[in-house]
């Protein structure tokens, strides 16, 4: 299977094709903090909030919501740039195997879930398989609020002329 080909398959799925599992889900992150003398001083243990096994292909899985940037800083002029802002890491994995790494933006105070566009540049042209993607992913473990009213709100358009990945 071609990454375009896996990518467009998670895209077009529907919430009811996947297959929710919540913590643990047995994808660490492993990271050794320096002490101030130098050497290690203790190792941190992350994990993805939730993995989604997808039902009609079980060798297609994601897991979502480690953390990347816990303080994301939004363009001033951005409608959430007061609101705290993190971004968090979408890995779509196949056989087992991490295919793909998505950069979703959660904003508003953590009350909808954005993809992270190449230019916050008004408008914030977003490829229509990215915003499928961030789609599926909010209605499936995002807040239980309207993500086209907040994509439309960020000033965020769904573009076919954009190449992604």
């Amino acid at each position: 299977m071609q990454l375009r080909e896996l990518l467009a398959t998670v895209a077009a799925s529907k919430v009811g094709d996947w297959q929710i599992i919540f913590r643990p889900t047995l994808r660490h992150r492993f990271t050794g903090v320096t002490a101030a003398a130098g050497g290690r001083d203790q190792v941190l243990v992350d994990e993805h909030a939730v993995t989604f096994s997808y039902r009609p292909d079980i060798a297609i899985t994601m897991a979502f919501g480690l953390i990347d940037q816990a303080a994301y800083d939004l363009p001033t002029d951005h409608p959430f740039a007061r609101e705290n802002a993190r971004t968090l890491f979408l890995d779509i994995f196949h056989e087992g195997r991490l295919a793909h790494r998505e950069t979703v933006v959660n904003v508003d105070r953590q009350r909808c879930l954005l993809p992270m566009p190449t230019s916050w540049e008004v408008p914030v042209l977003v490829p229509t398989a990215q915003f499928s993607l961030i789609r599926l992913v909010h209605a499936l473990a995002g807040p239980p609020t309207d993500y086209d009213s907040y994509f439309k709100e960020s000033g965020m358009v769904r573009s076919d002329t954009v190449p992604w990945p």
